[in-house]
């Protein structure tokens, strides 16, 4: 009966119950024994300082002061008082883990940076140039896209490149500028560089007018510093980088267009100027392809193009839709 009795007053301090308030204020000694005890239980101990040792060093205080020198009185009070002490932890941990547990989450909510895709058509009459947050500036070539943060934010300013795009950055040590593609990630390291990386071709191409930058296969961690003219490559079917102190012939034609030719192969040839001109330019017979070619060509019209290396080779070349076909005479 006064277990039960004091499981009651302990449920109703604690707030878990408010059934029979007066009925326990009647029980008189026993209910002013258990609300004292309360009160120095939460008094003596604070979620906002938990500090155990000194918590009950000022419990015991009080119940001295409070109780003399009755050692029966004096248990039941420490026995209330360690029960209230006990059902304060447990509130004051659960408390702690909730408000915890609500940053960690209002932390992971942080909002992501709003992303800009631009996208150039596939026969563009000039190359489409943006200018970044940063301003850095970057021309991207026909059928090729770019995706880059409204406002750059963090440690980095970081870019996605498709297709081809030449970049004019604007140097940060601090914030260092990153271009991703596929596998392959270029940091610029104060310089200006073209990307050449179309998803049909087998690799990708990095040639470094100005500066240096740091190129990495991100799949195996490899990396290499190329340097003001030189160039760099990433095969896509065996996942190596390599790089030459030469940088590649008409990297830059696609803007400028100006085209040198030396011993070059005309399937070559034809590569460049559809990635120029972005028209199909094609061939009938197979040996045409090995065919070594040399001319210079500074702005000039592709109609005018085709004729010279028909003529130069004896060979026949007829418009196709908006294109050229190649055959031998």
């Amino acid at each position: 009966m006064e277990e039960n009795k004091e499981e009651k007053i302990i449920a109703f301090l604690t707030g878990e119950c408010d059934e029979g308030n007066e009925q326990l204020k009647s029980e008189g000694k026993t209910f002013q024994e258990f609300d004292q005890a309360w009160e120095l239980a939460g008094t003596a101990y604070s979620y906002r300082n938990s500090e155990p040792d000194v918590a009950w060093a000022k419990l015991n205080e009080k119940l001295d002061h409070s109780l003399g020198t009755a050692p029966e009185k004096r248990f039941r009070f420490l026995r209330y008082a360690a029960i209230f002490a006990a059902l304060l932890a447990v509130g004051s941990l659960t408390y702690l883990l909730t408000d915890q547990s609500g940053r960690d989450t209002a932390s992971s909510t942080v909002a992501l940076p709003e992303m800009m895709v631009f996208q150039t058509v596939a026969k563009p009459t000039e190359p489409t140039e943006i200018i970044l947050p940063d301003g850095s500036m970057v021309k991207l070539n026909a059928g090729s896209s770019l995706q880059y943060p409204k406002q750059f934010t963090g440690s980095d300013r970081r870019v996605k490149l498709t297709g081809e795009g030449y970049f004019e950055v604007k140097h940060e040590s601090t914030h260092p500028f990153i271009v991703e593609v596929n596998n392959v990630q270029i940091e610029d390291l104060g310089t200006s560089f073209n990307i050449s990386a179309y998803p049909a071709r087998e690799l990708v191409e990095v040639n470094v007018t100005s500066g240096s930058i740091r190129l990495t296969n991100t799949t195996k961690n490899e990396t290499k510093v190329l340097f003001a003219g030189s160039n760099g490559k990433y095969l896509k079917k065996s996942g190596t980088l390599e790089v030459s102190n030469k940088l590649t012939t008409n990297y830059l034609s696609w803007m400028t267009r100006e085209l040198t030719f030396h011993h070059t192969p005309l399937s070559s040839v034809f590569e460049q100027l559809e990635n120029i001109y972005h028209v199909k330019v094609a061939f009938v017979e197979p040996k045409i392809a090995n065919i070594p070619y040399t001319a210079n060509f500074d702005k000039f019209q592709l109609g005018d193009i085709v004729n010279v290396i028909a003529k130069t080779h004896h060979l026949t070349v007829r418009k196709e839709g908006d294109g050229f076909v190649f055959a031998l005479k």
